[in-house]
C-alpha cells in the first residue's frame, strides 16, 4: 500500500463527513469526527506528527473501510496499512533529523536482568478449556510446519505460551532457534521440553523480539533521575513519541539467514504489556502515583508505541522468513456467572490491538494461505468475582 493511497482515502472520507454535517446538521459526535480526520489528514501531508489520541478514530476509520459499507473508491485499508501509511508519512517529515531509536534485540545478560517488567512468562494451567485452548494452539503450529520445507526454524518468544509444541518441531526441523529475553528460562525450557536426542539442532538466543526495552528503560531512567512528578509525564511522554524506528528495522532473529518458519503464538499482543508496566514500578519506587501511566497523558503515548512495535513484529515475520504461523490473542471481555447460570459480559470486549480481527493487521498485499480463530475461557484471579474471562484467539499463515 502507498502513502498517497490511504491519503486519498482519509481525504475523500473527510469531505464525505463535512457534507454529511452540512446536510444534517452538526452534532458533537459529529464535529469530533471530523477534527480527527483533519488531524489525520495533517499527519498524512507532513504538516503534524501522529499522537496516540488518534489511535481510536484511526481504528473505527479502517474498520469501517473493512466493513465494505463505503464505495470501493475508498479503499480497503486495514489498521496495519494505516499505520504503516502514518509511518511513512513520518519518515518524510523526520527526514534529515537525527535518528532518535534503534531496534536493538541483542542483549548481554545485565541488561536483560534489568528487564524482568517486560517478561511475558505464563505457567501452564490445567482447565479442560486451557487444554482445549492448548490443543487448537498446537494444532495451528504443526500444520505450519508440515506446510514448510523442514530446514530451519525460529519460535519467537519461545516463553510466551506453554503449549508450543517445541518437541515435534525439534523432530522435524534441522535447526531450531528458540529465542526470548531470559537465557536461563530457555534452557530449562528445552531440557523440559524437547529429548535429549534432538537438543543438539537447537539454539537458544537471548533476544528482545521489540529490539527497544534496552532503550525504553534506559530512557526512563535518564528521565526520572532529576526530574519532579509534574514535569516526568511530559517528558516521558516525549521520550515515547520520539520512537523513529522504522518496520523495515525489524527482525525475527540474530542471523541473517531467512528460516523456512517463524512462529510467534501468543506473544504480539503482550509485545507492549511491559511498558506500562515499567513505568508503574518506576512511579512506584520514587512515591509516585503508579497509576499515572494507565491514564492520559502517557496512556496514549504508550498505546501507540504498543501499536507500532506490535506492526513492527508482523512485518517482520512476514518479510523476514519464507513462511510465518502468527497466533494472538485479539480481544477480551469479563463474563459474570448469573443466578440462572448464564454468562453476562461485563461491558464491551477490550481490543488488544486495535482491531476486532487480526488481519486488520495485516497489510492488504499478505497472501495469507490459511487463518482459524476460537475461544478460550480462563478462570479469574483469586478473589474476583464468580466469573470469567473470554479471549478471542485469532491464527494465521503466511
Amino acid at each position: 500500500m502507498t502513502l498517497d493511497g490511504f491519503q486519498k482515502s482519509v481525504r475523500m472520507f473527510r469531505k464525505f463527513s463535512e457534507e454529511t454535517l452540512r446536510r444534517r446538521g452538526t452534532n458533537q459526535m459529529g464535529r469530533e469526527g471530523v477534527a480527527a480526520l483533519v488531524a489525520l489528514e495533517a499527519v498524512l501531508d507532513g504538516k503534524r506528527l501522529f499522537d496516540g489520541t488518534l489511535l481510536e478514530p484511526l481504528a473505527a476509520f479502517t474498520n469501517l473501510l473493512q466493513s465494505a459499507q463505503l464505495p470501493p473508491e475508498f479503499g480497503d485499508y486495514g489498521f496495519g496499512d494505516a499505520l504503516l501509511a502514518i509511518e511513512a508519512a513520518h519518515a518524510e517529515q523526520r527526514q534529515g533529523d537525527p535518528q532518535r531509536w534503534e531496534f536493538a534485540p541483542e542483549l548481554d545478560a545485565p541488561s536483560a536482568e534489568r528487564l524482568k517488567d517486560f517478561r511475558w512468562t505464563r505457567a501452564a494451567a490445567s482447565s479442560e478449556a486451557d487444554r482445549e485452548h492448548g490443543v487448537k494452539l498446537r494444532r495451528c503450529v504443526l500444520e505450519a510446519a508440515h506446510a514448510a520445507t523442514p530446514g530451519s526454524v525460529v519460535v519467537c518468544g519461545a516463553l510466551a505460551t506453554p503449549e508450543l509444541p517445541l518437541a515435534e518441531l525439534a523432530s522435524r526441523f534441522e535447526r531450531v532457534i528458540l529465542n526470548d529475553l531470559d537465557l536461563t528460562e530457555l534452557e530449562e525450557l528445552v531440557r523440559r521440553a524437547i529429548p535429549e536426542q534432538h537438543r543438539e539442532r537447537v539454539k537458544l538466543e537471548r533476544y528482545d523480539p521489540t529490539g527497544s526495552y534496552a532503550a525504553l528503560a534506559a530512557g526512563v531512567a535518564s528521565t526520572l533521575q532529576t526530574a519532579s512528578a509534574a514535569e516526568a509525564e511530559p517528558a516521558l511522554v516525549g521520550l515515547l513519541q520520539s520512537y523513529d524506528v522504522g518496520a523495515g528495522s525489524a527482525g525475527l532473529t540474530e542471523g541473517e539467514t531467512q528460516p523456512d518458519l517463524a512462529v510467534s503464538a501468543m506473544l504480539l499482543s503482550e509485545l507492549g504489556r511491559g511498558y506500562t508496566v515499567h513505568l508503574q514500578s518506576a512511579f512506584e519506587a520514587r512515591g509516585w502515583d503508579p497509576a499515572a501511566p494507565g491514564r492520559a497523558p502517557l496512556q496514549p503515548a504508550l498505546a501507540l508505541l504498543s501499536r507500532l512495535v506490535e506492526q513492527h513484529h508482523i512485518q517482520a515475520l512476514l518479510r523476514r522468513a519464507k513462511s510465518a504461523v502468527l497466533v494472538s490473542a485479539v480481544s477480551q471481555v469479563t463474563l459474570q456467572r448469573l443466578p440462572n447460570g448464564q454468562n453476562a459480559a461485563q461491558g464491551e470486549p477490550d481490543d488488544l490491538l486495535s482491531v476486532e480481527h487480526l488481519a486488520e493487521r495485516l497489510p492488504e498485499t499478505t497472501q495469507t494461505k490459511a487463518e482459524q480463530s476460537w475461544e478460550w475461557s480462563q478462570a479469574l484471579p483469586e478473589g474476583a468475582k464468580n466469573g470469567s474471562l473470554l479471549t478471542l484467539v485469532e491464527a494465521v499463515l503466511v
